[in-house]
């Protein structure tokens, strides 16, 4: 239990690729290691999959959710020998230099690497596209492309992990660290534990999952900014410092669109827990970027909605990184939150 088990699944979960539209396979891993600690386990029509832990006879329903789909690219052409591509989502172009990828095809997966500008050509970063060999033939336009970087530890304790897809397999190892600690416990609701499909781009899953199954409560598990030395004062969370509880965010604050006010019950009880359970946590606010929580409100906003998320650097690259010891003090938050939450008090 705990940390080690956390750390098998994140390590796990991070290696399957799985860009937005293509979790599937992602999917698959989640239902072998959670479908014994829950309930029911189902996929609805969108792709997500939704594991519930049923609570008494008519209790309402708490959603938990992790998006499971990662930051992507697509192929746009394939001629002379290379692969071009553009961005499915947000990501710095310099990143992506000289980087691995694994490009998805029908026939199965073809490695690559992003061209790098060659300095003794004095070329510079204007245009890029992947060489992947002879293998190209096997590329067609509209197949998705993920990094293909190696998960390094950057600790000796192994708690502190860089990879690529950190945002958002950390949520779903969360997730299932959090079923595990709730298996065999009496709840007052149902729980289902959502690990959600395209939110990268729009929480897509979410929306869907806030129209059918219409939960009272939507907790999203996902990535926040990190310290770094650029991180200016109120922007990055250093990381090691506990969770992050998400009291606003909006991606167009002018329109109102992908937006949510986080619920103040919710973050009342959520605070409480973590002094109850001594987990430091900071409290923030966010512009110009969503998660599910996000989306959920946006579809319907009398679902009560709030987002815990942790501070990972290096957001959308080929190498984010992320502490464990945050992530497993999200899943102990959560759990004692779920134990001490009484539908009283929540009506």
């Amino acid at each position: 239990m705990g940390i080690t088990d956390l750390r098998r699944d994140f390590l796990e979960l991070v290696k399957i690729p799985g860009p937005s539209g293509f979790e599937q396979p992602v999917a698959e891993v989640i239902l072998k290691k959670i479908q014994s600690h829950v309930s029911t386990v189902q996929t609805d029509g969108m792709g997500n999959l939704l594991a519930t832990k049923e609570g008494p006879e008519g209790a309402p329903v708490l959603a938990l959710m992790a998006h499971m789909d990662e930051i992507s690219m697509v192929t746009t052409d394939v001629r002379d020998g290379f692969v071009w591509f553009d961005f499915v989502v947000d990501i710095n172009a310099a990143v992506t230099a000289g980087q691995p990828v694994v490009i998805l095809t029908e026939k199965g997966p073809v490695p690559g690497v992003v061209r790098s500008p060659s300095t003794h050509l004095g070329q510079t970063l204007n245009r890029l596209w992947i060489d992947a060999g002879p293998r190209s033939s096997q590329v067609e336009p509209g197949d998705p492309i993920v990094f293909d970087t190696t998960p390094r530890w950057l600790d000796d304790e192994e708690t502190l992990l860089a990879s690529r897809a950190v945002d958002n397999r950390q949520g779903c190892a969360i997730l299932l660290e959090t079923a595990r600690q709730l298996a065999g416990v009496e709840l007052d609701v149902s729980v289902i534990f959502a690990f959600t499909v395209q939110e990268e781009v729009g929480c897509r899953g979410a929306r869907h999952l806030a129209k059918t199954v219409y939960p009272k409560w939507a907790i999203s598990i996902d990535t926040g900014y990190g310290g770094d030395p650029e991180a200016g004062p109120g922007v990055g969370v250093p990381l090691g410092t506990g969770p992050v509880i998400r009291r606003f965010e909006s991606v167009k604050p002018g329109r109102g669109m992908l937006m949510f006010f986080a619920d103040r019950e919710l973050v009342s009880g959520l605070r409480e827990s973590a002094d109850k359970a001594g987990i430091p946590y900071s409290l923030d606010v966010r512009f110009g970027l969503f998660t599910d929580a996000a989306g959920v409100y946006d579809e319907w906003s009398d679902i009560k909605c709030v987002s815990v998320t942790v501070p990972r650097r290096n957001s959308h690259s080929p190498y984010e990184v992320v502490d464990l010891n945050t992530m497993d003090q999200v899943s102990t938050l959560l759990t004692v939150f779920l134990k001490s939450l009484r539908v009283s008090e929540q009506a």
